[in-house]
């Protein structure tokens, strides 16, 4: 009789360890199943693959994988130009509202709304951002050795600039025209039509004059510009007042825009440039997607921010201090 009840017992342990755990939620760990175990996310890429966006949102991605659920897969679906309206048009329009797709693009969509570029039919506050892994806005104006431009007193002194850049109402585009009249720059022009990877092109062939472009990048993608004689007379602060100090291989000393603002106006044009231009490669979600999925994803981007891993992968690959910027930290801004 005791082996058959010690035979029954066992039996019953066997169950509750074996069976039990395939019809409880979360394989009896304790752990509950995630919205995204198993599951394809696709990322909406409102920016060429190569560039810095695309590390910056490639290596976030990378660290997301172990918070956001079992063996996720994420696939990348690129949409370049129109500073990511097209991104972020599809997710507002397009994209199955069940929380597997989600956006990566930079702060052009934001002054793209404002200004009521034709293009936009998306509207803001449709979206929850996640947030990003650095500042973005920072940006440094290069102009080509020809003309020997390498402070500001000969930049306001020099007639006819002409900046490279992508369209009329670009976020960069912008940038140019806030520079130039902030500055009181004399009489600058424009070239327009080029995408990213070409205005630096333009530069080297004498197409245009002057860019404003991410530190980052050029430091990686052109790093012999410091060496063949182009000046960087200003640099526009990110966001957090960051300016050219926190890339040591660059030249510093390097004045930045604000230094010029001194009239109200001016500083209230510039308040307004900061405001529609939180920048960063920052990723976002529409707000009406399952409140699990929504939640699941806060969750875990707010624990890739706070990753070490990430932060350490992020400057190696990047050459840019990471500096998280949460969902909460771009509403601050807006």
């Amino acid at each position: 009789m005791r082996r058959i009840l010690a035979a029954i017992v066992s039996v019953i342990v066997g169950l509750f360890y074996f069976v039990l755990p395939v019809i409880m939620p979360g394989g009896g760990s304790g752990v509950e199943a995630s919205y995204y175990d198993g599951k394809t996310v696709k990322v909406l890429g409102g920016w060429r693959p190569g560039g810095t966006a695309n590390l910056r949102a490639k290596i976030t991605v990378k660290h997301l994988m172990k918070y956001i659920g079992e063996n996720p897969v994420f696939v990348f679906q690129f949409m370049p130009g129109a500073g990511g309206i097209g991104a972020t048009n599809y997710l507002a329009n397009s994209a199955k509202r069940d929380g597997f797709t989600i956006a990566s693009a930079t702060s052009g969509i934001f002054s793209s709304s404002f200004l009521g570029v034709p293009s936009v039919r998306y509207n803001l506050d449709d979206f929850v951002l996640l947030g990003a892994g650095s500042p973005g806005g920072m940006t440094v104006l290069s102009i080509r050795p020809n003309l020997k431009i390498d402070s500001v007193e000969k930049l306001k002194a020099y007639e006819g600039l002409r900046f490279a850049n992508r369209a009329v109402g670009h976020s960069m585009y912008n940038r140019d025209r806030i520079t130039s009249y902030i500055l009181g720059l004399k009489n600058p022009k424009w070239v327009l039509g080029y995408n990213s990877g070409e205005i630096r092109l333009a530069l080297g062939r004498g197409e245009a004059d002057a860019s404003f472009g991410g530190i980052a990048g050029l430091l990686r993608q052109a790093p012999h510009w410091i060496t063949e004689g182009f000046g960087f007379p200003l640099v526009i602060k990110d966001v957090k007042g960051h300016g050219v100090e926190v890339f040591p291989d660059f030249p510093q000393g390097v004045p930045s825009l604000d230094q010029f603002a001194d009239t109200k106006l001016k500083k209230a044009v510039l308040r307004l440039h900061y405001a529609s231009t939180p920048g960063g490669t920052f990723f976002f979600v529409h707000k009406a997607v399952p409140a699990e999925a929504l939640n699941t994803l806060k969750s875990a981007f707010d624990k890739v921010w706070k990753d070490p891993e990430f932060a350490k992968e992020y400057e190696k690959v990047t050459r840019q201090k990471a500096e998280p910027m949460t969902g909460k930290d771009y509403m601050d801004l807006l």
